[in-house]
């Protein structure tokens, strides 16, 4: 209860106001927001006013029992985290196409095949608003803040975006947690998550900057180049490298992607290069002219990983933490079984044995 005598400092003046202390966002603090705070510790509250990765403010009826996942694959990856997806009403028709057939990016179709059977909402940009309606659900998921404003505002059903943030530090898997009303089962990922990060950082923390590895993340190679790159990404930095990204134009995914050109990756040099996916080949890049100087072509340092895949699952980037960290330095990390290590991480989070197995077979192999 330590938050609620904070809160009643707060109201008498004793202490300085915070983001946390208005929990029912009504813009002031007051005795309302003790009375919600002691209702969402005691997990009593009939109504959960929360701020969604848009930075925008909804109110949801609690319990969430159906829920339309429109918002690519993040929605759906979350539930089953929280062993929820039986709330699952609806799904989108991105998450049919990439999470189940020949064209997928994530193995769906191992974890919970049922899914396919449930209706698709359509696209995640424009989805089917009398279809949402008919569905009669608690709660969407969408992708982005407009959309997440169009289907609220068309349908006057709660909508709300949860990112996946690359950061790795689960602050929306939090969030998602007490929506659902997991929070046991969320802390528990979480810090499950940090020891198996942990594992990897007590080893590179203590390599000196100027000996870690420069890694160029050719990613959303899907557009045909290798010029689109993340300005930030946390398996990279916890794998002990260094993403040489520093500078660019936004690309159109947003401020997290650059577009830069192949003259400044020749300058860059990186050790390393990183190709999302295989729709570029590494036997492309490493007989690309343009490249040749590139440190990471002359050696053969060219590589598969699994980056985005309709949105971003923290689950993936843990195992590619241990992926990447096997991967720059083989020495230090002699002892360690990828396989085995990526296979119970995601088993962990998912319940199913093999999936990082079935990401090197479908994802990383040509």
């Amino acid at each position: 209860m330590r938050d609620v005598t904070y809160i009643k400092l707060v109201i008498f003046g004793k202490k300085p106001e915070t983001d946390l202390c208005d929990a029912n966002y009504d813009g002031r603090v007051s005795m309302l927001d003790v009375v919600q705070t002691k209702l969402i510790i005691v997990g009593k509250e009939g109504k959960l006013t929360i701020v969604d990765s848009a930075n925008r403010i909804v109110t949801l009826k609690k319990p969430i029992d159906r829920v339309v996942a429109a918002d690519l694959l993040n929605g759906i990856r979350t539930l089953l985290k929280l062993d929820a997806e039986e709330k699952l009403v609806a799904i989108n028709d991105y998450a049919v196409t990439y999470g189940f057939g020949p064209k997928s990016c994530f193995p769906l179709s191992l974890i919970a095949p049922e899914l396919e059977e449930l209706p698709s909402v359509g696209s995640y940009d424009s989805p089917d608003m009398e279809m949402i309606l008919s569905l009669e659900p608690d709660l969407v998921l969408a992708y982005g803040g407009d959309v997440a404003d169009m289907i609220q505002e068309s349908t006057g059903i709660p909508t709300i975006y949860l990112d996946t943030s690359e950061a790795l530090d689960f602050k929306w898997f939090r969030l998602a947690g007490y929506i659902m009303d997991e929070e046991e089962r969320v802390e528990e990922l979480i810090s499950y998550a940090n020891e198996e990060i942990t594992k990897i950082t007590e080893v590179t923390s203590d390599i000196p900057d100027d000996e870690k590895r420069t890694v160029y993340l050719a990613f959303w190679t899907f557009m045909g180049d290798i010029t689109y790159t993340p300005a930030e990404y946390a398996p990279v930095e916890f794998a002990g490298g260094i993403n040489v990204a520093k500078e660019g134009v936004p690309g159109p995914f947003g401020p997290i992607m650059l577009e830069v050109s192949k003259e400044q990756i020749i300058e860059w040099d990186p050790e390393i290069i990183l190709l999302h996916g295989t729709y570029i080949t590494r036997e492309e890049v490493l007989s690309d002219p343009a490249l040749q100087t590139v440190t990471a072509v002359k050696n053969g340092d060219v590589y598969y990983t699994p980056g985005y895949c309709l949105g971003w699952d923290p689950v993936t980037g843990v195992a590619e933490t241990v992926y990447m960290a096997a991967l720059f330095y083989p020495d230090k990390f002699s002892d360690l079984d990828v396989e085995e290590e990526c296979n119970e991480i995601f088993k962990e989070f998912y319940g199913v044995d093999g999936l990082w197995t079935w990401i090197v077979e479908h994802v990383l192999t040509p």
